[in-house]
């Protein structure tokens, strides 16, 4: 994951300055605003309500950010970190830095889980896994519908392996 700005200097941190930035201050009306931060807000806390010490964490960066104890690099280097593999989030955050500065992604870089969840197919059966990554593949490839990947996945995993089906369906997009 690095920040980067178009083309423009880059400060320690991962943070880029000057150019395409955040969104932060006066870039909307104050009600759009306070919307956007409390939609972001809740997308946190929809992601780590189970855990207590993610959000006391956040909140102590958001103080700090708020009061100025730390700069903008440590802030965006702390919320990069404790956001690892929730790109959403990591990206949701450039919303409240100021103008000038944005955080990116490596979007292909797929997120921690994901590949904990190949391994342990890999792990529980070395059959099932080939031919899950090749419906995976065919589902990117041949830009299969979700319904026919869940078919797909579902068949797959039903008889032997139902847990794997339940942990695979966490990683669908909401519809």
């Amino acid at each position: 994951m690095k920040a980067e700005s178009d083309g423009q200097d880059e400060m320690a941190g991962g943070v880029a300055a000057e150019g395409g930035g955040g969104g932060g201050e006066g870039s909307t009306s104050s009600e759009a605003t306070i919307n956007a931060a409390e939609r972001y807000m809740k997308e946190v806390m929809e992601t780590f309500g189970d855990q207590e010490e993610k959000l006391v964490m956040f909140r102590e960066i958001m103080n700090d950010f708020r009061t100025e104890r730390t700069d903008i690099a440590g802030v965006v280097g702390r919320v990069k970190e404790l956001f690892k593999g929730h790109n959403n989030l990591i990206e949701g955050f450039n919303f409240f830095l100021p103008k000038g500065y944005e955080i990116t992604v490596d979007k292909h870089q797929p997120p921690p889980e994901t590949l904990e969840f190949i391994t342990l197919v890999k792990e529980r059966d070395e059959s099932v896994y080939r031919r899950f990554m090749d419906v995976i593949f065919r589902y990117q490839r041949e830009h299969m519908d979700l319904i026919k990947l869940c078919r797909e996945v579902g068949a797959l995993f039903s008889e032997d392996y139902p847990d794997l089906f339940v942990k695979f369906i966490r990683f669908l997009p909401p519809t």
